[in-house]
This record gives C-alpha cells, sequence and structure tokens, in this order.
C-alpha cells in the first residue's frame, strides 16, 4: 500500500529525529508530515472516522475553496480560563518551538493545524448540555485530510516524548489509514449514528410566551437606555426514536445551503453541528476579511417578490439601525488591530437559501504581531450575537435569558502553524447527543422589536436545522 510504505519510511525517519529532540530538549516533539494524495470524498470519510475515533471535526469554507476533516486527537487543549484566547496562542506557540516537519510547503488548510472553537460567554455556568465542550477546546488531528480547490491532502501528526513507542505509533496510523481510505466496506459502531428519526418530538424548554416576554423586557431595558441592542436565544428540543445523523445533517446542508460555513465538532456521542452564513474572521498572508450581519427577512417564491422583500429590508429603519450598531462594535474593536481598514459604504443582501440579512464586509492590513486568535478575542461575540455594549449585554443574558448556550453562537475554525486561519460565529447550530438534538436561534432586539415578530424570526432561522434533520 503506498500510504503505508510512505509511513514507513519517511514517517519513522520523523520519528527517530524527534525521539533524540525530545530527549535533549526534554520536551513533547511535535512531527507533523503533509503529502498530496488521490481524490476523497470528505463526508464519507467522516462518516467513517466516526467507527474509529472519538475525536472527529469538519470544516467547509463558504466558498467551497477549503474542506478540513480531523480525525483523532495528536493534541489537544481545554480551554476554561476566561484568558482562553491567550492560554491557546501559549499552548500552541510552545507545541510549535520544537516541531519537525515533513515537507516544508505551506498551504492554507495543509499542515499541523488545531480544529475547535469556544463557548459564547465563559462565565456562565455551564451545564451537562454542553459536557465535552468546555469554555474553548483546539484539537490538533492525528489525521488530517484537506481539500482544495484542486488537490487533496493527507496531514498525519503525532506529538513526541522521549519515552515514545515507536514500535506502535507508526503502525497505529497505518492502520487507521488504511480503515479510512483503503478498505471500501462499511463501517458500524456504537460510537457512530446510523439511521434517519423515524418519529420525532418538539419540545420548548422556554414556552413561546415566556421567551417574548424576555424580549419585551429586554425592548424596555433599551429604551430606559441602558443597552443599544442586546440578542436573545431560544432552544428546541427534539426527542428521536431512532438516533440523529449529523453526517446526513451535514450532506443536507451541502446540497441546500450553499454560500455558508459547514461546521462539525464532535466528541464521542456528542456532535455539534451547524450552517453558518456569518464569518467571524479569515487571517491569510497578514489580511483580513469579516462581516457584520443584521436584519433578516424570508426569501421570496418569485424573484418579483424575493426583491420586494429585500428592498424592504434594505429600507427598514429597524434593521438598518441594528446593523449601523453591529458595523460600530466591530468598528471599534478591529481599529487598533489593521494598518489599514476598508469597510463597505453601506450595507448589501447576504441571500442564502431560505432568509436574507443585511451585510457590511470588512478588509483589512493587519498591524504586525497580530494573528487571528487575537482578533477572534476582540470580536467575539459580535454586536450581531451578544449586544452593545458588550460587557453590560452580556450581563443581561446571564440574567435574564433562561438558557446554556454554550457554543452556540461562539466562535468555530481552525488556526494553522503562522497563527492565521479562519473563525464563523456558530449560529444556525445544533447539539445532537445520539436520539436528542437541541436548536438554537437567536434575535437582536432594539428599542422598536416586536416580540411576535421576533419569535416569527427566531423560527424562521430554525427551519434549515429543522429540515436538515429530517425534523416537522
Amino acid at each position: 500500500m503506498l500510504v503505508q510504505e510512505t509511513l514507513k519510511s519517511e514517517w519513522v525517519t520523523l520519528l527517530d529525529h524527534a525521539i533524540g529532540r525530545a530527549a535533549t530538549s526534554r520536551t513533547p516533539v511535535l512531527v507533523s508530515a503533509s503529502k498530496e494524495i488521490s481524490a476523497f470524498a470528505p463526508l464519507e470519510l467522516l462518516r467513517r472516522a466516526a467507527a474509529l475515533s472519538v475525536e472527529r471535526a469538519y470544516w467547509a469554507q463558504a466558498d467551497n475553496s477549503l474542506t478540513l476533516v480531523g480525525i483523532g486527537s495528536a493534541y489537544a487543549m481545554d480551554l476554561v480560563e476566561p484568558s482562553r484566547f491567550r492560554q491557546a496562542a501559549s499552548g500552541w506557540r510552545d507545541l510549535l518551538a520544537h516541531a519537525l516537519y515533513g515537507d516544508p510547503r505551506v498551504l492554507p488548510g495543509v499542515g499541523p493545524l488545531l480544529m475547535g472553537g469556544f463557548a459564547f460567554d465563559p462565565h456562565r455556568p455551564s451545564t451537562a448540555l454542553w459536557t465535552g465542550f468546555p469554555a474553548g477546546r483546539l484539537v490538533l488531528p492525528k489525521l488530517l485530510f484537506t481539500r482544495t480547490r484542486d488537490s487533496f491532502w493527507l496531514t498525519r501528526n503525532l506529538v513526541v516524548h522521549a519515552d515514545s513507542d515507536l514500535e506502535i505509533e507508526p503502525f497505529l496510523l497505518s492502520a487507521l489509514l488504511s480503515e479510512i481510505i483503503e478498505d471500501d466496506s462499511p463501517k458500524s459502531s456504537s460510537a457512530s449514528f446510523t439511521g434517519g428519526p423515524s418519529h420525532i418530538q418538539a419540545r420548548e424548554p422556554v414556552p413561546a410566551h415566556v421567551w417574548q416576554g424576555i424580549v419585551a423586557d429586554a425592548v424596555q431595558t433599551i429604551r430606559r437606555g441602558e443597552l443599544e441592542k442586546v440578542v436573545v436565544a431560544r432552544a428546541l428540543e427534539l426527542q428521536a426514536t431512532q438516533p440523529f445523523d449529523p453526517v446526513s445533517a451535514l450532506e443536507y446542508f451541502s446540497a441546500n445551503a450553499p454560500g455558508t460555513y459547514q461546521f462539525a465538532f464532535a466528541h464521542d456521542q456528542t456532535c455539534f453541528l451547524g450552517a453558518t452564513p456569518e464569518q467571524l474572521v479569515h487571517v491569510r498572508d497578514g489580511q483580513l476579511r469579516t462581516m457584520g450581519v443584521a436584519g433578516s427577512v424570508p426569501r421570496g417564491e418569485t424573484p418579483r417578490e424575493d426583491k420586494q422583500f429585500g428592498d424592504e429590508l434594505l429600507a427598514s429603519a429597524k434593521d438598518r439601525s441594528e446593523q449601523e450598531i453591529v458595523v460600530r462594535g466591530m468598528k471599534q474593536v478591529l481599529g487598533d488591530t489593521c494598518a489599514e481598514l476598508d469597510i463597505s459604504d453601506t450595507p448589501a443582501l447576504l441571500k442564502l437559501r431560505s432568509i436574507q440579512h443585511l451585510v457590511t464586509r470588512f478588509q483589512g492590513t493587519l498591524a504586525n504581531g497580530y494573528t487571528v486568535l487575537d482578533l477572534v478575542e476582540r470580536l467575539h461575540p459580535t454586536p450581531a450575537v451578544g449586544g452593545l455594549p458588550r460587557t453590560e449585554a452580556l450581563q443581561w443574558l446571564a440574567e435574564h435569558e433562561n438558557l446554556d448556550r454554550g457554543w452556540y453562537a461562539g466562535a468555530v475554525g481552525w488556526i494553522d502553524q503562522n497563527f492565521e486561519g479562519e473563525f464563523a460565529v456558530a449560529i444556525r447550530s445544533a447539539l445532537l447527543q445520539q436520539n436528542r438534538a437541541t436548536i438554537f436561534a437567536g434575535c437582536g432586539i432594539v428599542a422598536d422589536s416586536d416580540p411576535a415578530r421576533e419569535y416569527a424570526e427566531s423560527a424562521l432561522k430554525m427551519k434549515p436545522m429543522l429540515a436538515a434533520l429530517n425534523a416537522p
């Protein structure tokens, strides 16, 4: 087998060097080797991986230029402190300091990188719902499969200690690769989600009238001048007679949700996934891109109706005010990180399959030394998912929202060895736990928000996930 022969030659040589370096430096040594391989189907890899590893990750960029599938864990950081972004940067920098690479070429999404995410608010008490998803978790996959527009890559990662057993590790990786790539037989395991639900019951943990009361309280708080905007979220719980299948949901999004960031982070029997339209930040070659999103209306059933809805959104004083708050908040936090920052003059329409939003796009040149993690720390949570002023909005939500958001509306994505990468805002998302699913949606509340209309908007935002889970 070509993959196995590669492992037995250059990979084992790298590991031998790593053992010596680990003994000399008395620190763990990261070994990472990348190789261009034949074409693969990312979601099929992800499905097979469930039978082989408790740790899986998936990322598909909104423009379909990059897809990542991470399998296993060579190294993981559970970040539980409020300083989680700096903790992540420090841990990643320390691991990279003694790394050995099998291929010096650097391509976006190829080579050693961390995949994972951060909770919406690390100060909120966590419930059992989000077990395995702490305030932050970043994983270096043992096997990383990368699909670009015109190539396919495999990166193998291993953290070597001075006493590592090199008689075992290379051949464990070889067997894992053989199972995933070279064996076409179907795989199944208790760790995998199989089959589609035959019957689903839905329940609102916070009844509609109670949630609308929370929104009404938010409106009064804003009218008193205590907040400019706050984003109130709600959940919908689904109980099925069979386990939900995260890969089937991702297949639905791949076919029906163009222009979205599609992601999944699975730990054993639990998977957090979604198809979000909202980029948090992209950094490549010192250039950043981000966007501010607010306002929502449905897509029309005809081109004329669709244009009418879009024109109404563009002309809506309430939605334009909400968008201005988002843009102003983002501009404030980005100002000192960029040598240059360009912001689109007026909002445009971000048209998705079933919904459209106002969007303002940012592009900039980073000042020296800033990384993608620095930008995530400054931007998250944006006024589009939290509110403004940020601290006061988060405090109000912690006291009134009655919801454990966990990673919903948090930041998910990846960071490479150059501290560049991309993160998205984890909205339009759900947490799957075998036969149980929890769907989340939120609405931006301003002074003239109407609680009943906000509830209807939240239901509209849940529709794609309900369809992906084959739920009524």
